[in-house]
């Protein structure tokens, strides 16, 4: 369990947020998330960590530091659903700041340099990733520089394309598995990640549920790739259901889980925030910081 934080189960967890005075929201429709599950785990999560911060984020000095949040979690696991959910619930009454989500899978390396240097195969492991551009990102932001230009990657072709313009916003979700990892080569010049994060969340799930989310992800993705030869999955439209379910299993033990269990579980222990899932991705218990807790055991 990491230091500093207290397991709760989501009864427990429920009794503590009783005495924090939450406002609930209305209004905030999400299909991967009923109006309970908003208003009884990210709500209070949001609105919490916002509180505790006890900083101005609209009248700060001339230059704006965004609040910067860090998601991580296995791959299929819901941390861009969540990124998107808590960016809605910061930028709703009742807290109306601006906010935006940014995926480091943007500062993958182009498929053409993957395959280059061979490690196509070890896409969304460390070293698929250009850490020195994220740095250079986050840098940016800390020195409150406007208008960084990053690039894009879509989840269609799997593959780098084009870029975007990010602006500074109150709160920065930063979101992937390789959030809270140490960078592959480690010197003072060469920092991590999370040490640009004001606080961190690891989603955690037992992995025969990810595995579960992972092949009906995939499941989905080559159904709506049937008709698209522009996606990735389209190669896969002849595989027959079973076919796809064998390969999808193929990927995830030769690709994920090696990820998962080398790399991206060992990060949790440095997680403010731990964030349990279970079926149907409902929240059955949090490891909360011990600062919010009325009485921490």
């Amino acid at each position: 369990m990491p230091k500093d934080t207290q397991l709760l189960n989501r009864e427990k967890w429920l009794e503590e947020i009783s005495s924090w005075e939450i406002q609930g929201v209305q209004g905030i429709t999400d299909l991967n998330f009923t109006e309970q599950e908003i208003n009884e785990i990210y709500a209070p999560i949001i609105q919490k960590l916002l509180s505790d911060h006890k900083r101005s984020l609209k009248t700060r000095t001339r230059t704006p530091q965004p609040l910067l949040i860090g998601i991580t979690g296995s791959v299929s696991v819901g941390k861009s659903t969540i990124s998107n959910i808590i960016k809605k619930l910061v930028t709703s009454p009742p807290i109306n700041l601006s906010a935006q989500v940014i995926s480091t899978d943007n500062f993958l390396f182009p498929n053409s340099q993957l395959q280059k240097n061979q490690i196509l195969h070890r896409k969304g492991f460390p070293e698929s990733f250009d850490h020195a551009a994220i740095i250079k990102f986050l840098s940016g932001i800390s020195e409150g520089k406007p208008n960084s230009i990053i690039p894009i990657y879509s989840h269609e072709s799997y593959d780098i394309e084009g870029t975007s313009r990010s602006e500074i916003t109150d709160l920065i979700i930063i979101e992937g598995v390789n959030i809270l990892q140490e960078p592959i080569e480690k010197n003072d010049q060469d920092p991590s990640i999370r040490e640009f994060l004001d606080f961190s969340i690891f989603i955690d799930a037992d992995e025969s549920e990810i595995t579960q989310w992972y092949e009906d992800r995939f499941l989905k993705y080559c159904s709506l790739a049937e008709d698209n030869t522009k996606s990735f999955f389209s190669q896969f439209k002849n595989l027959n259901m079973e076919e796809r379910k064998k390969l999808a299993s193929e990927i995830w033990k030769s690709v994920n889980k090696p990820n998962l269990d080398k790399y991206i579980y060992p990060s949790k222990k440095y997680a403010d925030l731990i964030i349990k899932k279970g079926n149907d991705h409902l929240v059955s218990s949090l490891q909360v910081p011990l600062s919010w807790l009325t009485s921490p055991k």
